[in-house]
């Protein structure tokens, strides 16, 4: 019986036991269950996740293609701008230039109006310098002509004394011829006279006084073939000084003869007088 009861004893002990571990195993699959239903609560919110993920990629995504064709743009816009960066500086510096020019031009217009402003201020002396100068220039004008007419009655002057040298000259040539053979016929009436010996001083004088005008009329040959414009003296002034057929006989009678000193002096103050008079001074001229 005590067996029995022993038994029944430990039946009920393991079957106790194995009550209270059946109720843990429950709580525990209660509680494993709980996890799997909270697991797959997750799972779908991860689920969830995963597609709003997928989808926020696919956006950015799209986001990305857009900047890529942004960038490809942005990198066009670069060229462009770079291009046109270079076209600016290019009429930057163009300006620059067209600057430096109208400054350079303003300075020139500044310069100017400051010359005009003292051609304005000394205007009225100036139109009294041209006045004067148009008076001197008119006045220059009246002795340019003064001169030209004094030039021209010079040279009509030197023409027509030229011609009364060339007269005068042929008439001294003329009397020479005549007054040779008249000069010779009285040398032979000298030597024919008694006493005629003592007096051959005089004859001597005779020749160089013809020898002089000979001479003088070589010298007057020669300045009109060189056309000299100084007036020389006519040969027949001298010519005419000379002594005639009556002083001759008086030259005989008398060892001094003074009509030779007056024609000597006759001979060298003619000519000089006759060129002063004829040739003014060529610095009087000028001043005209």
């Amino acid at each position: 019986m005590f067996d029995r009861q022993d038994s029944a004893c430990s039946l009920q002990w393991t079957i106790q036991m194995r009550d209270k571990q059946i109720t843990v195993i429950s709580e525990k699959l209660n509680s494993h269950l709980a996890l799997f239903n909270s697991v797959g609560k997750e799972v779908a919110a991860v689920k969830q996740i995963l597609g709003d993920v997928e989808c926020l990629v696919g956006e950015k995504e799209n986001v990305v293609s857009d900047l890529k064709c942004k960038v490809q743009r942005i990198s066009v816009l670069e060229k462009d701008f770079v291009e046109k960066l270079s076209f600016l500086g290019d009429k930057i510096s163009s300006y620059q230039l067209e600057l430096r020019n109208r400054a350079r031009i303003i300075y020139g217009l500044k310069e100017q109006l400051d010359a005009e402003k003292l051609k304005n201020n000394f205007h009225p002396q100036l139109e009294e310098l041209k006045k004067s100068l148009l008076v001197k220039d008119e006045i220059i004008e009246r002795l340019i002509s003064d001169k030209q007419e004094m030039l021209v009655e010079l040279h009509n002057m030197e023409t027509a004394l030229q011609k009364f040298q060339d007269i005068f000259s042929r008439l001294g040539h003329e009397e020479i011829k005549s007054s040779l053979p008249v000069s010779e016929s009285q040398d032979c009436k000298v030597n024919s006279i008694p006493g005629s010996q003592v007096d051959l001083p005089n004859e001597d004088r005779m020749i160089p006084i013809i020898d002089e005008t000979a001479n003088v009329n070589v010298e007057c040959k020669s300045g009109i073939d060189t056309g000299s414009n100084q007036v020389q003296s006519p040969p027949s002034l001298k010519h005419y000084a000379l002594p005639c057929s009556e002083p001759v006989t008086a030259n005989v009678e008398k060892p001094e003869c003074p009509p030779e000193s007056e024609d000597i002096e006759m001979g060298n103050s003619s000519p000089e007088q006759q060129t002063h008079s004829a040739n003014p001074d060529p610095e009087i001229e000028n001043q005209s």
